[in-house]
């Protein structure tokens, strides 16, 4: 990849975003949302990040430098991570930023080390999208990825907690709550509005080739990396229970990730391959979401979920895990359904409730599109996030 050269626009600062990949979820929207408000707000701009992906492509499009850092990977790799955090501490002393703003857990970790050990006058920021010991995975990773997550913090002079649940579940953590500060995710819901999609077209876009019977039919759709925190089994197994029943039902998969071959061969198992379709990683997704009748959401972690909030500026009934900062966003039976996370039968039960009371589809959808206009606005997340950026003329540590 060809690193651009980071470029003037009107001198206010300088920022250096860090972030592990650069496919598109929701802390690379985040990146990509505050990158380009900090450009125009008059702050010089550079993100680096491990992988190649659509924020890449993105950011290149805005005018945004990108640098690319080896061996900066989501999963934990000594000699690759060792070889991450030389590379930052290098870029931090050559571009001498006035923010280090990392982003996800590794970068985060990595991010904040480099900018402490490379002795730069840097004020640290760390967004948390969402702790890795809240994950589903053995005791003893969840007790080393809070000790990593607890260095992040100490390292941090500010950490940004995406909703109330990501800052709660950081309450243990010593002689660092004066700095956690809680700015909600948000998004455009006007822009989202704006480029929907006819439905019909929208069908034709996601499943081109698909029989009449499968366009025709209720879909029932979700918008995720295929990540097994994403809960999407759950959804196979919810959405198998009820299928028979319910011929004229489909189940729409927008998103890749590394969960594929696993849900597709659960897909066969359960005997579905004909109701369930894998659409792969979709550009402007969200365009798309007026495919769907109803939207599901079965994560077993969710910081917030960006997810969610465009499904409500889609105007989108969601059925939904209690967990995380989602209960933040969808209010049970008023702004969506709410589900013990991975309980299966309690995901059927709500599908055939929605499926079979279209008014009640309508109720939610409007009662969730006025809540995250209302509460989750990305003008609201990038004003509170600019407050907290130093200006030249201010002190750093």
């Amino acid at each position: 990849m060809n690193v651009a050269e980071p470029t003037s626009h009107g001198y206010k600062g300088r920022i250096l975003y860090v972030i592990t990949k650069a496919t598109w979820g929701g802390a690379q929207r985040y990146v990509f949302d505050m990158a380009t408000a900090a450009l125009a707000a008059g702050y010089e701009v550079t993100v680096a990040c491990g992988t190649e992906g659509e924020l890449l492509a993105r950011l290149m499009h805005a005018s945004i430098p990108v640098m690319y850092v080896r061996g900066l990977g989501r999963d934990v790799a000594p000699i690759a991570d060792t070889r991450a955090l030389i590379e930052l501490m290098r870029l931090i002393k050559a571009m001498r930023p006035t923010i280090v703003h990392a982003n996800s857990s590794k970068a985060g970790l990595l991010a904040t080390v480099a900018a402490r050990l490379s002795g730069a006058k840097v004020r640290i920021i760390f967004t948390a999208h969402g702790w890795a010991f809240n994950e589903s995975r053995p005791s003893w990773q969840k007790l080393i990825f809070a000790i990593f997550h607890l260095i992040t913090a100490w390292c941090s002079d500010m950490v940004i907690c995406v909703s109330d649940a990501v800052k709660r579940d950081a309450s243990w953590m010593p002689f660092v709550k004066d700095k956690f500060v809680l700015i909600r995710n948000g998004i455009d819901s006007k822009a989202i509005q704006e480029s929907l999609v006819e439905k019909h077209a929208a069908r034709a876009k996601l499943a081109p080739h698909a029989s009449t019977e499968f366009t025709s039919g209720l879909w029932i759709g979700t918008l995720a990396e295929l990540h097994k925190t994403k809960g999407l089994d759950t959804a196979i197994h919810s959405f198998g229970r009820i299928a028979q029943q319910f011929p004229n039902v489909m189940l729409v998969l927008i998103g890749e990730g590394q969960a594929r071959n696993e849900l597709v061969a659960l897909v066969k198992e359960c005997k579905l391959t004909e109701r369930v379709r894998f659409c792969g990683h979709v550009q402007h997704a969200s365009s798309l979401l007026t495919a769907f009748d109803i939207f599901l959401f079965p994560s077993r972690s969710e910081a917030l979920g960006f997810a969610a909030l465009e499904a409500g500026s889609a105007h989108l009934p969601v059925i939904a895990s209690n967990v995380g900062g989602i209960p933040e966003v969808i209010e049970n039976n008023v702004s969506g359904l709410l589900v013990p996370v991975g309980d299966v039968d309690g995901f059927s039960k709500a599908l055939v409730t929605l499926i079979e009371q279209p008014e009640l589809r309508m109720k939610l959808g409007d009662a969730l599109e006025e809540r995250v206009a209302m509460n989750f606005s990305k003008e609201k997340m990038v004003s509170e996030t600019l407050k907290q950026y130093p200006t030249p003329s201010e002190s750093v540590s």
